[in-house]
């Protein structure tokens, strides 16, 4: 897995909690500025990542201006882009 830094260039830095907490603060408001509204991306965990044993990808995605992960249990591979929009599956079901 890749390692991510918030100051790669100062050698023997090693990010402390605070650090990783604002690395992932960042991270979630570019993907916010980036994402439409109900648009995500799955992502694979599998590795450095600990959600779970059960849990191998997750959707990450932008609902009411907010950054959400959610379980993917269906076989997207990882890349894919994915529309979170229910409103179409609801009304045909009305």
């Amino acid at each position: 897995m890749q390692e991510n830094h918030l100051k790669p260039n100062e050698e023997g830095f090693q990010d402390g909690p605070q650090d990783l907490i604002n690395a992932s603060l960042l991270f979630a408001r570019a993907l916010g500025l980036i994402l439409k509204e109900n648009e995500g991306i799955v992502v694979d965990v599998v590795g450095e990542i600990k959600l779970g044993e059960e849990v191998k990808k997750v959707i990450v995605f932008k609902f009411e201006n907010q950054v959400h992960i959610y379980k993917c249990d269906e076989d997207i591979p990882e890349g894919n882009a994915v529309n979170m929009d229910t409103s179409a599956t609801k009304e045909e079901q009305e």
